[in-house]
């Protein structure tokens, strides 16, 4: 089903018992803007399932949605929720923090960077925003998918909102862990900025290893900005430094209580998918 077609929408919900909507985007294209996907496309799952008298509907939004948020994304995922919580459709609505598993946007992506061929294209070094300044608490895609599909069975989760996160770490331990993951021996650099750029061109010539350091949110902002007015597919926008500014916090124990949610460390979890490569650190320049 396409949510921007009501149509298939009804068709796909013919005979459901019940619907989970996940459907979300990160950032805005011309196209497929914050408001039509998650303002008008809740709205046109809400109707569908309501016409197909689904007895449940389950809805996935994000750690961070609260009514006057900062950034476009929590906002527009608040009106979402509230478009479910007038519905009157037997609901529950999740908040997951960033979720990481196979094929992700974080993580899988993060790896791709640290390993050849683009590795070879960066020379090695991997700027990370914010570095030790963003705190995350990522979760595990089966944790958050266990926990969704247990609320099925459980009358009690009717009408209740569930935080989902994984233990507290920053960006920068996260990008350190997968390193670490692949196989790699990475070295972070935290300094201020005019003397990470002195010393990098002598530590890449001592090193054969992948180079992570921090880039001040400010500076992304200003990046962000301009590559928002340059490039039809920008690589980082405003509203993601807004929600990396405010980091993640939540409280999982209501889920834990009622769904035995239940997520994995981070290291075990990326073992999970990210494999090693064979040849170590020396495959990391040409």
């Amino acid at each position: 089903a396409d949510i921007t077609q009501p149509s298939s929408l009804r068709n796909a919900f013919e005979n459901a018992q019940a619907v989970i909507h996940t459907v979300g985007i990160i950032r805005e294209t011309r196209t497929q803007t914050f408001s039509r996907v998650h303002l008008q496309g809740t709205a046109d799952v809400v109707a569908a399932a309501r016409a197909a008298g689904v007895a449940r509907f389950l809805h996935i939004s994000a750690l961070g949605t609260r009514p006057h948020a900062a950034s476009r994304y929590h906002q527009t995922k608040w009106g979402a929720e509230e478009i479910v919580r007038k519905s009157n459709l037997a609901s529950t609505i999740f908040r997951p923090s960033l979720i990481y598993g196979k094929g992700d946007a974080s993580t899988t992506q993060l790896a791709a960077l640290l390993r050849p061929p683009l590795s070879w294209l960066s020379a090695g070094f991997l700027p990370i925003p914010g570095g030790a300044d963003v705190t995350l608490c990522p979760v595990s895609v089966s944790a958050v998918a266990e926990s969704v599909v247990r609320s099925l069975g459980q009358a009690e989760a009717v009408g209740k909102t569930f935080d989902l996160c994984g233990p507290s770490t920053t960006l920068r331990e996260l990008a350190l862990q997968v390193a670490q993951t692949l196989g790699l021996h990475p070295s972070w650099i935290e300094n201020s900025p005019d003397v990470i750029l002195a010393t990098l061109p002598w530590i890449w010539l001592t090193h054969r290893k992948p180079i992570l350091f921090p880039i001040p949110l400010k500076l992304c902002r200003l990046f962000a900005a301009v590559a928002e007015r340059t490039l039809p597919h920008p690589p980082l926008t405003t509203d993601q430094i807004v929600m990396l500014e405010e980091g993640q916090i939540g409280d999982s124990d209501p889920a834990r209580q009622l769904l035995g949610f239940h997520t994995p460390s981070l290291s075990q979890g990326l073992a999970s998918y990210l494999a090693p490569r064979m040849g170590g650190a020396a495959d990391r320049r040409p």
